[in-house]
């Protein structure tokens, strides 16, 4: 049995101020851009998880009224 290696790249974020879902947005497509398998953006003890898995884009958590999954679905998550 041979084993294969995986290297997966997270990108985390994290804020002092509450971002809004524009500024939550914009720091997600920067990740993509650069490659990132996982996003991670957090304000204080909140966070929103973004992560890419065989099925596409999946996301979870909330920061204020701004949840994981329509971070995900509202870029279309190319």
């Amino acid at each position: 049995m041979q084993l294969e290696r995986v290297f997966i790249m997270i990108t985390q974020h994290e804020y002092t101020s509450k971002p809004s879902m524009a500024t939550l947005r914009a720091a997600l497509r920067r990740a993509m851009d650069q490659g990132s398998d996982s996003v991670q953006l957090t304000w204080g003890e909140n966070e929103i998880t973004v992560e890419r898995t065989q099925y596409g884009w999946i996301g979870y958590g909330w920061i204020g009224r701004s949840g994981g999954d329509d971070l995900a679905r509202s870029l279309g998550m190319r």
